[in-house]
């Protein structure tokens, strides 16, 4: 008699766990109805993180502040070399800026590095040199010649 009553007891130890692998398995079933997965194809630049980036802050409530800080470390990083290719190209092409004052600020820009620490900011000075370089009335001529040299989409 006592061994009716463990295999009753064994029995319902298994119908529970089956229940409930298969409420895990419907749930599983329905999220991946509901998942969408996409093969993004390009190539370098042409916008594939840009996309992903656009879905998280639609889809998933944006970024934490720790992905925002982490994202102002690349756009400080990206604005220096932006400067850095430019200026490279100037001397590479022997155009120089046509404000004298430029010059100074290029020679600033190609020995600053970025601190790696998110919560450090700029210099201040960086975004004068950049801003002054960028406003100097020889740099479209440097732009016209884009194709010979790498700058990053987003820079013009």
């Amino acid at each position: 008699m006592g061994n009716c009553f463990s295999s009753n007891s064994e029995e319902l130890e298994k119908k529970k766990r089956s229940q409930m692998i298969d409420r895990k398995l419907e749930e599983d079933s329905r999220r991946l109805r509901r998942e969408c997965k996409i093969l993004l194809l390009g190539s370098g630049e042409s916008g594939k993180s840009t996309i992903v980036k656009q879905m998280k802050i639609i889809h998933q409530n944006g970024y934490s502040m720790e992905e925002l800080a982490l994202y102002r470390l690349t756009i400080y990083k990206n604005l220096v070399d932006c400067s850095k290719a430019l200026i490279g190209a100037m001397r590479q092409f022997e155009i120089e800026p046509a404000n004298p004052g430029n010059t100074r600020f290029a020679d600033y820009l190609l020995e600053y590095i970025v601190d790696p620490d998110p919560q450090t900011p700029l210099d201040t000075k960086v975004g004068q040199a950049v801003t002054a370089l960028w406003q100097d009335a020889n740099v479209p001529a440097v732009l016209e010649r884009q194709s010979e040299y790498y700058l990053m989409d987003s820079a013009p």
